[in-house]
């Protein structure tokens, strides 16, 4: 009875150990951290999916799925992955648990995901938990990407390490990171003086409006009519008095700084501060009752 229950033994190890491909594997595409508009990045989670659906077993041992992910496309190793967008890039990890304290990496450095599934097989669904970090600055406009292919599988028997299954397959599916960063601009002023005068001559001066906006975001600036709202015809006024006065865009004062199209200023974002310069001029006119003549100038920023 002691030997034939060893051969018994023997022979269900056999069958066990007999492992191929079986299960069918599913991956979400895409892992999409969305979009934000300028920098820094504040921190993102989101998560995608590995579905693994595998059959009945033909023995008493019981499943193991170890799977593995690569650095993708773009990242320096499993330790610091980046999707990128041309020359630039985003730091970003991917994570086997909720919290996001274990990296989820490959066999070799021990952070593979671990499925393990009864006789009766079933579906399990491993989920991929995405980050990217905060407080990233210095990144252009763009969609961000990282694609992970060549995503491993390894199958054999809960009497196996990961490392010791010679079932060793690489999945046609793909997973792609993605962050797509739009821009964003601030705009500041200074106000613009033509000091005092005894008698309105041409008076020339200048200002600046500061603009700040993402690396490589297009941007216009755009200065109203003012209190006049006529970009044509602008005045500064004291009561029912007024001065008339116009605004540059050029040291030579011969274009006009407005808001309808041909007269607004644009550029592209450097991610810093950017000065603009508003050149003003009164020009000659008849006596003026004295005191202060103000006009109020709104400047937008459209990006």
């Amino acid at each position: 009875m002691m030997i034939r229950r060893a051969l018994l033994l023997v022979l269900l190890l056999g069958v066990g150990n007999a492992w191929g491909q079986a299960c069918n594997y599913t991956v979400t595409p895409v892992l999409d951290f969305g979009t934000i508009a300028g920098l820094p990045t504040h921190q993102i989670d989101v998560s995608a999916s590995i579905t693994v659906e595998c059959p009945a077993l033909g023995s008493l041992l019981l499943r193991r799925v170890c799977i593995s992910l690569p650095a993708g496309s773009g990242g320096i190793s499993i330790a610091d992955r980046r999707m990128v967008s041309g020359a630039f890039d985003v730091q970003y990890q991917l994570f086997r648990d909720a919290a996001r304290t274990l990296v989820w990496g490959n066999v070799a450095g021990g952070q593979q995901r671990i499925l393990e599934f009864p006789l009766l097989g079933g579906t399990q669904v491993a989920t991929v938990y995405g980050r990217v970090f905060a407080a990233q600055t210095g990144k252009t406009v763009g969609l961000y990407q990282s694609v992970l292919s060549a995503i491993e599988a390894r199958e054999g028997s809960t009497l196996q390490t990961c490392a010791a299954m010679s079932g060793v397959y690489s999945l046609p599916d793909t997973l792609t990171s993605q962050l797509q960063i739009e821009p964003n601009c601030s705009i500041s002023a200074s106000p613009l003086d033509f000091g005092t005068v005894t008698s309105v001559t041409q008076t020339d001066a200048s200002s600046n409006l500061s603009v700040t906006c993402t690396l490589n975001g297009a941007y216009t600036v755009a200065l109203d009519g003012g209190d006049n709202a006529d970009i044509n015809d602008r005045k500064m006024q004291l009561g029912p008095d007024t001065v008339d006065y116009q605004l540059y865009q050029d040291a030579a004062r011969t274009q006009t700084w407005g808001d309808t199209p041909g007269t607004m200023v644009g550029g592209t974002g450097s991610g810093a501060a950017q000065s603009l310069t508003v050149y003003g001029r009164v020009p000659i006119q008849g006596a003026k009752p004295p005191g202060t003549y103000q006009d109020t100038i709104t400047a937008t920023v459209t990006f």
